[in-house]
């Protein structure tokens, strides 16, 4: 969905295999609450991985953005809905497709550029120099000799890559007769080329009375991180039966198991293979090396790996390596395990009766059945677990989520006049049990937990959430040309009490096909105007507790002489509702010039009013905080998405898409202190205050250095109200610096076709925002040990560079390197999502050999992104940080479709 649909906005797809991204319809539509579309497959709400369904099963995907289209799915649809229907079978004789696509995976984004080995360790004496004036009080030549005597011993933790004891002079440049003995490359070391399998075989066909659909799709995908992986097996069959005139049934059943394995692709060092490759600093090798820079052996011969000293008891005897002691990926990432099982079952049935010519009435069922097992696993022999030999976690997460719902319909065509109209009923269920145990102590290289001699923790968990709705809609239209509409809808959630449990929401649209008028009769170049306009209120029930409007009681065992006891942790909340969102939309639809040209504008204001917040309450409750619905917010947006057709005749054609969309959040109310003024919540780099975003970023404001001495300067608000600038972080004010809410975002796609040639290219775009990239701060440290730098670390301040905005390097000096605007960056990019070149054999040819349709073709995924610094992905997140996860990934593949 990134960049083909206008409104919808996607980010946080990471390259591990199978994992699922970041959807947002029309802005953010809570603080507190849930923001995620509601999923429809088939008909009815999906509660599982989406990743489950294979992209061949798909028949389409839609998305309803506006409340006339998604209020009947009441509650749940607040934040958008994205309808996916698969496939069904057509009538006529059986037809047996199979698909066949293999490729390659590889690394996306390119690393950002660092320092070579040679100017890391300059820069590090540089460092460890101004260090010693700075701490020490030594002067400059004092500063320069302590640096090159401790440079090595001290700094480096007794790693030295040269052929001389002191690589680094007094003058701070390396010694040009050392020659480096050895440089390990820690990402190429953890990372690799995978191969990607997919397989799909798929029989369809039917008559008249019955058709049907089944099929059986296996996918494998290696990560290009080593030791990450993705494997999928799902099958799925479809009947729709017309047993008369009258009555029509349909049933279909789905199932997969799937295996995801991978890294820890967040969070430290000694987990995270991105983070690891990415800080570790050049000097720092994979094996123990001898004198002359060659690997050193154990005792059998094997290669003596480098866990980096601490406390690992396979230590490199005189070296302690100051970033990550006692760790090395490459040895215990494939000793590790994190793992994750997911089994599921959908099933869905229907039965459809007629009557009295113009009424019908239709009964749904269906169920997604869910089983999730983790693994995680930290071997008993290196990294963090080694201490207490060795640790394991096991937990299995099930969900189980009912749906059955009613509808009666009316449809009525008298003249120019027609009459719909449907009411409907409908439950749906949810319960989820979660289950957990961890262990230490393992003697065995077993990730068991019988194999662990002491446990840790372990608990388990029921959770269950029901809703009742009841619905209706009305929609009239006449002569093609003028149509009106609108539905309400009752609902009831457990999620509340009793008194606030039930909410009504409802819509009204109305549409104008003005082409049809009699004074556009003569404009023969015009084909299509459709003005358009709705209004409608959806309520949000999703608001992060199954049970937030109760009384509730946590049982822990606090060290209780071995008893559990009970405490209480939330008040009663009998007044908590829901949250509510209203939502205008307003459009038109135009096409023109034989429909060549055609598209859409629109215009959508999204109000959330009721927004939840944590309001602080007595300390003598017992309880520090409560939820209340207090709150608004509003997006205000337009959108446009356009389809042109270049050229245009019998062997020759050129389509393009375009569609962007600009949108405004604003936070309108928050909850009051006690003198009746709006308060402001601060979450991590952003500040809630009325009249800002959501994602405005709060943090402070960087002013440079100070040309003579190299310290950062920071403003701050002098009390004349005036600013002034501070080398002191503590000192320093915050400010709104940007936000993370980019101007503009899309996508634009060329196809064309030529003969039997076809051929596609794709790509999404951003203009505008900010992002925080706290990758590149981690990269800008001012000499933190062993810890690599970015490039333009180069440009730091010396008294030979003073005209630089970069502070000078300076070991442990917090003030240098704080969360602040200066790594503040435009989030603007262009991404080549997809390049896809195919050709269908001529139907002549395939007659002679029996198939009905042969497709060949090369595809290619996350071919190039540009943006403003190499190695960041400003696609990463919603609201503008980076984090050091798993970097996108880039497929290469080739393909065949076959159907006979």
């Amino acid at each position: 969905l990134q960049g083909t649909v206008a409104g919808v906005q996607v980010v946080g797809g990471t390259g591990q295999p199978g994992s699922s991204a970041t959807i947002r319809i029309r802005g953010i539509g809570s603080v507190n609450a849930s923001n995620a579309p509601l999923y429809v497959v088939d008909g009815a709400a999906y509660e599982g991985d989406i990743n489950a369904i294979p992209a061949e099963d798909i028949e389409s995907i839609s998305v309803l953005k506006d409340a006339a289209a998604a209020a009947l799915y009441g509650a749940r649809g607040a934040n958008g809905v994205i309808m996916v229907t698969t496939k069904r079978g057509k009538a006529g004789k059986t037809q047996v497709s199979a698909k066949v696509n293999v490729g390659l995976t590889s690394r996306a984004i390119k690393e950002y550029d660092r320092l070579t080995t040679d100017e890391w360790v300059e820069k590090q004496w540089e460092a460890t120099k101004y260090y010693a004036m700075r701490a020490g009080g030594y002067t400059s030549d004092q500063a320069a000799a302590y640096a090159t005597n401790n440079l090595v011993k001290t700094v480096f933790g007794g790693y030295n890559p040269y052929s001389v004891s002191n690589p680094v002079g007094t003058d701070g440049k390396l010694d040009p007769t050392a020659t480096l003995l050895y440089q390990d490359d820690w990402n190429e070391a953890l990372s690799q080329t995978g191969l990607r399998q997919d397989y799909v075989v798929s029989l369809s066909g039917g008559n008249d009375g019955t058709t049907y659909y089944a099929s059986v799709n296996y996918l494998d995908e290696e990560g290009h991180a080593k030791w990450s992986s993705y494997d999928r097996f799902s099958g799925r069959v479809g009947v729709t039966s017309k047993v008369n005139n009258w009555f029509k049934a349909e049933a279909s059943l789905s199932g997969n198991t799937a295996n995801q394995y991978g890294p820890l692709a967040e969070g430290s060092y000694t987990t995270n293979p991105f983070y690891y490759g990415r800080m570790m600093g050049p000097i720092y090798p994979i094996y123990q090396r001898n004198a002359d820079g060659s690997i050193a052996t154990m005792a059998d011969g094997s290669p003596a790996y480098d866990m980096g000293g601490g406390s690992s008891v396979y230590a490199w005897a005189g070296h302690t390596r100051p970033y990550g002691p006692n760790s090395n990926l490459v040895v215990t990432l494939p000793l590790d395990e994190r793992s994750h099982t997911r089994n599921q079952i959908s099933a869905r049935v229907g039965a459809e009766a007629t009557f009295l010519k113009d009424f019908s009435f239709k009964v749904n069922a269906s169920t997604d059945l869910g089983d999730r097992y983790y693994t995680t696993y930290q071997n008993n022999k290196y990294g963090d677990a080694e201490g207490v030999s060795g640790r394991s976690t096991k937990e299995y997460y099930k969900t189980r989520s009912y749906t059955f719902n009613q509808i009666l319909s009316y449809n009525k065509m008298i003249g120019e006049h027609n009459i719909n109209a449907l009411i409907g009923h409908e439950n749906y269920k949810l319960n989820i049990y979660d289950l957990w145990a961890t262990r230490t102590g393992y003697t065995i290289s077993s990730n068991e937990l019988v194999a662990g001699s002491v446990a840790e923790g372990s608990s388990s968990t029921k959770d269950e959430y029901t809703l009742e709705g009841y619905f209706a809609q009305l929609s009239y239209s006449y002569a093609n040309k003028y149509f009106v509409s609108g539905s309400f809808r009752y609902d009831g959630s457990s999620r509340f009490a009793q008194q606030s449990r039930w909410g009504g929401f409802w819509s009204m649209g109305a549409s104008w096909r003005m082409k049809e008028e009699s004074f556009l009769a003569d404009a023969s170049w015009l084909d299509e105007l459709k003005l358009k306009v709705s209004y409608g209120e959806q309520g949000n029930d999703n608001v992060g507790s199954y049970y937030a409007a109760m009384s509730l009681f946590s049982i822990e065992d606090r060290n209780n002489a071995n008893t559990n006891g009970a405490w209480f942790s939330q008040l009663p909340n009998e007044n908590l509702r829901w949250e509510k969102n209203g939502n205008l939309n307003a459009g038109v639809d135009f096409g023109m010039f034989g429909n060549r040209f055609r598209g859409t504008v629109e215009y959508f204001m999204r109000k959330s009013s009721n927004l939840l917040f944590s309001v602080p309450i007595p300390q003598s409750s017992g309880i520090s905080s409560v939820m209340q619905n207090i709150g608004t917010m509003q997006n205000n947006g337009i959108e446009v998405q356009l389809s042109g057709d270049v050229i245009s005749n019998r062997n020759f054609t050129w389509t393009m898409d375009f569609n962007a969309t600009h949108y405004k959040n604003e936070i309108t109310k928050m909850p009051t202190d006690a003198n009746g003024d709006y308060q402001e919540i601060i979450s991590g780099s952003k500040k809630l205050s009325v009249g800002h975003s959501i994602y405005d970023f709060w943090m402070k404001d960087y002013a440079g250095i100070n040309p003579e001495t190299g310290d950062a300067l920071y403003y701050y608000d002098k009390e004349d109200g005036t600013r002034g600038t501070t080398t002191d972080r503590n000192a320093a004010s915050y400010y709104y610096v940007g936000s993370a809410i980019p101007a503009v975002y899309g996508g634009y796609t060329n196809t064309f076709k030529f003969y039997g040639i076809d051929l596609s290219v794709f790509l999404s775009y951003q203009i505008g925002g900010d992002f925080y990239d706290s990758n590149y701060q981690s990269l800008m440290h001012t000499g933190s040990r062993g810890t690599h730098w970015h490039k333009d670390i180069l440009n730091s301040w010396t008294e030979n560079n003073k005209d630089t905005d970069i502070p000078r390097v300076d070991y442990n000096n917090s003030n240098q390197v704080i969360s602040s605007s200066r790594f503040l960056v435009d989030a603007s990019y262009l991404s080549l999502r997809n390049i896809t070149l195919g050709y269908s054999i001529p139907k002549k040819a395939l007659d002679k050999i029996g198939f009905t349709n042969a497709r060949i073709y090369a595809s290619g995924d996350n071919l190039g992104l540009i943006c403003a610094r190499k190695g960041m992905d400003p696609q990463q997140s919603m609201n503008g940080t980076s984090d050091f996860t798993y970097v996108p990934t880039r497929t290469i593949s080739f393909g065949l479709n076959l159907t006979f």
